[in-house]
């Protein structure tokens, strides 16, 4: 029990650290891990994953906002469409199977892979500069929010993953500035998520008190490393860790 503990901890730690530092919140390496080399069910992954993603992102975005790099405009409207899709996500988790949520976790993933891969320089390049006035318009935001929720709620990983390539397709943002603003939003709404998971019974807490711990001090670390590590290399850590994890939902069921 102790071991086991001791290697969520570590776990938690690197994914919330290297989540905070792209504004993914670390749930998508999460979730595969927990499914993968813990064998939880994809409810209860899903669920007890929010707690990382609640702590990591809550203490990702102080750090952010101290630094003065999150878009609370952007930011506001994404997280209000977000929290009504956060319960309709952790409702709609229980209906699927282990195997269609695996599967539609991967898929989501390797697309985004495949964007950051196939369009790094534009991504991630030195002609990405922040206009604050270009950020994204409040309706688009809105309905994007409600999106990031549903998928957050849904599978566990905090919505970073639909934030992100929506802040890089729709925005003006640097990636700095949308790192910072994925983790606000993430850490505004992915409470909700996990108060619907709890009142269904999906979250371990034995499995949730590692994950906690790894979650706050990630945030922490992953928010003071981002200023200190070029975009570029970013986006490179970013998509090979995606890889790595649909990877492994994938070969789960071989």
């Amino acid at each position: 029990m102790i071991l086991r503990a001791v290697e969520l901890f570590a776990i938690s730690l690197v994914a919330s650290t290297f989540g905070s530092m792209v504004g993914l919140g670390g749930g998508f390496l999460m979730v595969p891990a927990l499914r993968v080399l813990f064998g939880l069910h994809h409810a209860i992954a899903a669920g007890t994953s929010l707690i990382l993603i609640v702590f990591n992102s809550a203490s990702a975005a102080v750090a952010y906002l101290r630094q003065r790099t999150v878009n609370l405009r952007v930011g506001g409207w994404l997280a209000a469409g977000a929290l009504p899709g956060s319960i309709a996500g952790a409702f709609t988790v229980t209906q699927i199977s282990g195997k269609v949520f695996d599967f539609s976790l991967a898929a989501l993933i390797l697309l985004l892979a495949t964007d950051l891969i196939t369009n790094f320089d534009k991504r991630f390049g030195e002609m990405r500069r922040e206009h604050e006035g270009r950020a994204m318009p409040a309706p688009v935001a809105l309905l994007g929010g409600l999106v990031v929720g549903f998928v957050s709620s849904l599978f566990g990983i905090g919505g970073g993953i639909v934030v992100l390539p929506m802040l890089l397709y729709l925005s003006t943002l640097t990636m700095h500035a949308i790192s910072a603003t994925s983790n606000f939003v993430i850490a505004l709404s992915s409470p909700v998520g996990l108060i619907t998971h709890v009142l269904q019974h999906d979250v371990d807490l034995a499995y949730g008190i590692p994950l906690l711990l790894g979650g706050v001090g990630g945030g922490q670390l992953g928010a003071r490393m981002a200023k200190r590590v070029p975009a570029a290399h970013l986006g490179r850590w970013l998509a090979a860790a995606l890889v790595v994890a649909a990877g492994g939902l994938i070969w789960k069921h071989l």
